[in-house]
């Protein structure tokens, strides 16, 4: 289980870091995304039992700071979509082995989870404001 919150933690400072880079570098959102993911890769299992795991966890997180600012508009928004990340990877991670393209989908699927919670709130607050 400290593996799951250690894995949340570190996604989360790989996702603000990730979405700081984009709003104040020249970075692409590639070059954001790979530098993310270089930066996991060769330190986190260096200093982590776990950290294998937790590189693919900043891996996916930085696939999904790609995304754009219409979807992804604010530092608490690539917070959740970070948590959703390691959470779809910690407990996916017996499931999706071996399966290609498992860390884009997870951040897509983190992404689509964020886009649908938003979605419907403002559906609710809309239902909110009518009936008022």
């Amino acid at each position: 289980m400290s593996t799951l919150f250690l894995g949340i933690l570190i996604a989360m400072i790989w996702g603000a870091a990730g979405f700081w880079l984009r709003q104040h570098t020249k970075l692409t959102v590639v070059e954001v995304s790979a530098l993310l993911a270089l930066t996991a890769g060769l330190i986190l299992p260096r200093i982590f039992v776990d950290g294998g795991f937790f590189a693919l966890v900043c891996t996916a997180v930085s696939y999904a700071a790609m995304c754009s600012d219409e979807r992804m508009c604010s530092y608490g928004e690539m917070l959740v979509v970070s948590i959703f990340c390691a959470l779809i990877l910690y407990f996916g991670q017996n499931i999706l082995v071996g399966v290609g393209g498992r860390l884009g989908t997870s951040a897509a699927v983190a992404v689509l989870l964020l886009v649908l919670i938003k979605s419907l709130f403002r559906l609710g607050s809309a239902k909110v404001n009518v009936e008022s």
